[in-house]
This record gives structure tokens, C-alpha cells and sequence, in this order.
């Protein structure tokens, strides 16, 4: 039976609330001609079929999340399946780098800005260059495991900090291994989720995770020269490098260099003080004190460890210099995108000196993008703006000409495609699609819907956060308000809702929920059959102390040593590893 006949099955099972959009999930992400084979009946599919043990301590129930670097290894699998040879690239290697923080206007390629990221722009003159991609949530940690299971958050449980991937989800790495493919994950020890704690290291035969380079912002106190950039991505070159031809090889490299503070040195020249404050923001230990400069306004999610949305003395004081205070704020941002685009340099690098290049597959990706005082956001993680969502996403896939796509696509959609062009079998009921009819040019399309879920402000209500995108709507629920045009009235607690016309309103200004009612609830009831469907519990963790603190330093929870995401189970975590 194909994948696609047994999501089928288990939504009529499910009965007709759900059917709905069950038969949306079939006919659109998982449409005929999505470049999937029928299943083998062999390692990989009884992998698929069954209920994994619960796996290592460290994902036990209420497992407590620390910070920390390390080397993490897992076995390969015993046994590996035989691709399909008629694929579009069979044995072809994976590379693919996901970009903390990255906003599509600031690569090149994109038209907007222009002389930011080269190795990007260089690239996307390879790919193809999705310009209808969206985030599966406003946050690291839900993005990313979106991306590695080919579902979304509501299907994973995974919508906040103090939620990690249970042990009967399927992972991309999981199943290329039993293809015979030799996976490595590498990013540095900062609060971004891809670690062990958060069960995101399953399938990854190797996970290095560095302590923060001094070129990063994450390491700007580690002392030392900064030196030419790119620190972050040479144990992930390292590792590329000395991988024999034996077999196929899936490297996963995720750099912070984009994210806050921005800032590698300080700045007591900029008059408006913005520079200077970058720098000292959560430099000081946990947050919350009187006049410390801490942004960010989110920090957990509606289970434990929240706290309410609020305002910051960093974000008082770049609001209060206007234009100025933005602009340079905005400045700083850019000076971290390039150096993050260096880290995109030095892993194509690596391919090309290692002589695969014309048979490695490339995807570069954003988890989400950053807000830089969009509707009076000037971070992420507590609303659903376009630039925080819209993310940039380049695909370089050997032998097909460069192109731009212009059909709706997600982060869920990766693992599928991935797995697609390859010639292995995707997992049943995901909720991804296979985007190679838009590569091919057989469909202008592959759905019609794609849902952004979770976040790390509190959540108080009943209603979940989030955004259902169905061009040219997309519909916000969120705390922050709409921004422009009349909102219906909300109960104490309850998000706003806020609807555009992204074809005629692409700056988002107009919110229409009044005058298109009908729309909203098309979309509401969209997303209420879906989650009534495929609504996951994730796995329950607890923050400790000291991963709280580097929440805290890079811009969540603003809250002091009474945090209620702090474990009490363990007052003594191991010190952080120093710096390099």
C-alpha cells in the first residue's frame, strides 16, 4: 500500500469532523506524482511502521534541558534499504544549512537588498529559488523540527520551549541512514532546540555542537581576535571533508550568526546608544533587573516556563530614538547577515574541494526571519508578521536549471522533497509534500494551505497562536494586535485576529477580519479540522537554571531567578563549557 493510501485511511478512521481536511492533506501535499515509490516492505518501512523505544534518559518525561557542548553519536542502522535508481538524483549526497534569524530581503537573490550575502546569491544562481516559502512557526526549535519530521506543530506537539519530539516520530536522518547514509549535525551550544535534549539528535550518527565562536554574536565575550569568520561552520567543513566515497552523506549545519544581539565588538561612538546596548544585553546574568537592557519579548509557551509580553529597556530606548535608533539597529543586523553568509561559504566550500559537488544536493533555508521594527516588532517569537514568517529558501539540485517557484510551499515540505529526489519512501501521514512537480513543472502547485504554529510568548485562553496562510489570505492570531484596520472584539486573554489580502496588502497594513468574515472562518475551520485531527502532545521537559540563563541572554524571558521554568529537580547544573 502507498504512503499516501495509509494517511488516507487513518483520516476516514478518524471520522468526518476531520475528513475535510484530511482529503485537503491527500490532494494536496500528497498528490499524485509527488516523486514517492511505493514502500519495499524492508528496513526502512518496518522502521516506519513501528513504535521506537522510548529511547535514552535523556527524553524521559520532565527530562531537564541544559546547555553544552559536545560531540553526540548514534549508531548507523544495521540494515539499509536500496533507493529507487530511476530517482532524479540517486545516491546523491544532502548538505543543508539552516539560517537563524535570516529575512528574505536581505539576500540578493531576492531583489531587495543587494551586497549582503554572496555565497548566498551565488548559489541561489544555481537553485531554485522558492519565493512563496513560509516558516512552520516564529521560533527555532518548532521550525526545526518541522523541517526534520515533514510535520507541524500541532502533528509534533513541539510549539514551545519546554516541548521536545516524542520517540514515534520519525526523523529525515532516521530514515536516510537506513539508506545508507552517514549523517552529521553541527551548529554551536546556544538556545536554538537542535541538541539531544529536545530529541533532535535522532537519526544523526554524529551531533558536534561548539561552544559560541568568537565571530558569533553568541561568543562575543570569549575573547581572542575574532578572526576571518566563519568559525561556526568549520566543524560541519571538517566533517564533510573527511567522508570517504563509500556511501552517501547527509550533513545538517544550523548557524546563530544572524540572531541577536547582532554585535561581535561594542560601540560607544553611536549616538544613539543602540550599538553599545546590543552589546551589554544579557550580559550581566539572568534579566530583570533595574535598567538592564534585555530584548525580546517571549520566552516559553502556555505549559511552563512563560512569562507575560512585555517591554524591555533595549527596545525603550531603540523606539525612543525613532528613526535613528531603528536605523542603526537595522545596520547591525545587516553586518551579522554577512557574516552568517560567510558561514554559507565555508561549507559550499567544502563540497566543492571534496569533489561532490555536481552530486550533492544543497538546501539553504531560514528557521524564520527577524521583525527589525515591523509593526512595532523589533525580534521574533510573539507574532506572525510577514518578515518573521516569509522566510527565504534556495534548493540546488543537480542537473535541473535554475528557477523561480512561485507555489505556496513550507518547511514540513523539505524532508519529503528531500527524501523524494533520492528515491526513498517518506513516512505515512506527514504532513509535508514533495515538491517535485513544482521542480519538474507538472503542477503549479503541490497545496493550498499551510498552517504557522506555536511561539514563545504566554499564552493565556483557549485559542492557540499562530497563522493560516491560503493565498492571497493569511489569517494572525496574536497578542500583539493587528496594526491597522478595525479588530472584533476579543475576551481578556484571547488573541487577536487579524486577516490581509497579501495580493493587494502585501505590507500587511489593512486588517479585513470584519469586512471578510466568511474568509476568516473558512480558514479557522481549516485549521480547527486539522488540529482535531492530528493534534500531538510533545515530549514534556523542563528548562534548567542554567539553559534558562541563556534564554535570557539571547532575548526570551524576561523574568529573574524565580522563573517558573526552572528545575527544581536539579539546582546544580554542570557549568557551561568556556569559550574556544
Amino acid at each position: 500500500m502507498r504512503p499516501q493510501h495509509l494517511v488516507l485511511t487513518a483520516l476516514l478512521l478518524t471520522g468526518t469532523a476531520s475528513l475535510g481536511w484530511g482529503l485537503w492533506l491527500v490532494t494536496g501535499p500528497h498528490a499524485a506524482g509527488s516523486g514517492g515509490r511505493p514502500p519495499r516492505g524492508d528496513a526502512a518501512q518496518a522502521f516506519l511502521a513501528a513504535s521506537p523505544p522510548a529511547g535514552p534518559a535523556e527524553h524521559a518525561e520532565h527530562a531537564a534541558v541544559r546547555p553544552g557542548a559536545g560531540t553526540f553519536t548514534h549508531p548507523a542502522p544495521a540494515a539499509t534499504d536500496q533507493a529507487d535508481p530511476q530517482a532524479l538524483c540517486p545516491d546523491c549526497d544532502i548538505v543543508v544549512i539552516t539560517m537563524c534569524s535570516m529575512r528574505r530581503d536581505r539576500i540578493g537573490a531576492y531583489g531587495q537588498i543587494e551586497g549582503l550575502t554572496p555565497n548566498l546569491d551565488a548559489l541561489a544562481a544555481q537553485s531554485q529559488r522558492f519565493d512563496n516559502a513560509w516558516s512552520a512557526s516564529n521560533f527555532t526549535l518548532a521550525g526545526l523540527t518541522a523541517l526534520l519530521t515533514g510535520r507541524f506543530g500541532s502533528s509534533t506537539g513541539v510549539t514551545g520551549w519546554d516541548k521536545g519530539l516524542v520517540a514515534d516520530v520519525p526523523t529525515l536522518p532516521e530514515i536516510l541512514g537506513f539508506y545508507g547514509y552517514r549523517t552529521g549535525a553541527f551548529t554551536i551550544d546556544a538556545p536554538s532546540g537542535f541538541r539531544p535534549d529536545y530529541g533532535l539528535d535522532r537519526g544523526f550518527q554524529t551531533m558536534q555542537i561548539i561552544p559560541p565562536p568568537r565571530d558569533t554574536p553568541d561568543g562575543r565575550f570569549a575573547g581572542g581576535d575574532i578572526g576571518p569568520g566563519g568559525a561556526s561552520a568549520r566543524p560541519a567543513a571538517t566533517w564533510i571533508a573527511a567522508q570517504d566515497d563509500s556511501g552517501p552523506i547527509f550533513a545538517m549545519f544550523h548557524t546563530r550568526t544572524a540572531h541577536f544581539p547582532f554585535v561581535l565588538e561594542d560601540d560607544t561612538t553611536d549616538p544613539t546608544g543602540v550599538s553599545h546596548a546590543l552589546w551589554e544585553a544579557g550580559a550581566t546574568g539572568s534579566p530583570g533587573g533595574a535598567g538592564q537592557a534585555m530584548p525580546g519579548t517571549a520566552g516559553g509557551t502556555a505549559q511552563k516556563g512563560v512569562v507575560a509580553m512585555v517591554r524591555d529597556p533595549l527596545q525603550d530606548l531603540t523606539v525612543a530614538k525613532g528613526e535613528a535608533g531603528i536605523e542603526v539597529w537595522k545596520r547591525q543586523y545587516a553586518a551579522a547577515v554577512t557574516r552568517a553568509d560567510q558561514d554559507v561559504g565555508v561549507v559550499l566550500q567544502a563540497i566543492q574541494d571534496r569533489g561532490r559537488w555536481d552530486h550533492t544536493i544543497v538546501l539553504v533555508v531560514a528557521d524564520h526571519g527577524e521583525a527589525l521594527g515591523d509593526h512595532g516588532e523589533i525580534l521574533h517569537g510573539d507574532a506572525y508578521w510577514d518578515g518573521v514568517t516569509h522566510i527565504p529558501m534556495l534548493l540546488r539540485v543537480p542537473g535541473l536549471a535554475p528557477q523561480a517557484i512561485p507555489g505556496l510551499v513550507s518547511q514540513v515540505d523539505i524532508a519529503p522533497t528531500l527524501l523524494a529526489l533520492i528515491g526513498a519512501v517518506a513516512p505515512a501521514g506527514i504532513d509535508g509534500a514533495s515538491m517535485l512537480p513544482l521542480l519538474r513543472g507538472t503542477a503549479p502547485q503541490i497545496r493550498s494551505t499551510t498552517l504557522i504554529e506555536g511561539g514563545v510568548t504566554i499564552q493565556q485562553g483557549s485559542t492557540p497562536r499562530g497563522a493560516v496562510v491560503s493565498p492571497p489570505w493569511v489569517l494572525l492570531r496574536q497578542d500583539r494586535g493587528c496594526g491597522g484596520g478595525a479588530e472584533a472584539p476579543r475576551p481578556a486573554g484571547e488573541p487577536a485576529e487579524c486577516l490581509f489580502n497579501l495580493a493587494e496588502d502585501p505590507g500587511e497594513t489593512e486588517n479585513l477580519v470584519l469586512k471578510h468574515p466568511e474568509v476568516r472562518d473558512q480558514l479557522v475551520a481549516r485549521w480547527d479540522a486539522f488540529r482535531a485531527s492530528r493534534a500531538t502532545q510533545g515530549q514534556t521537559l523542563t528548562l534548567d537554571p542554567s539553559f534558562v540563563d541563556d534564554l535570557h541572554r539571547n532575548g526570551y524571558f524576561l523574568q529573574g531567578e524565580d522563573d517558573p521554568a526552572r528545575s527544581q529537580a536539579s539546582p546544580a547544573a554542570p557549568a557551561k563549557p568556556p569559550g574556544p
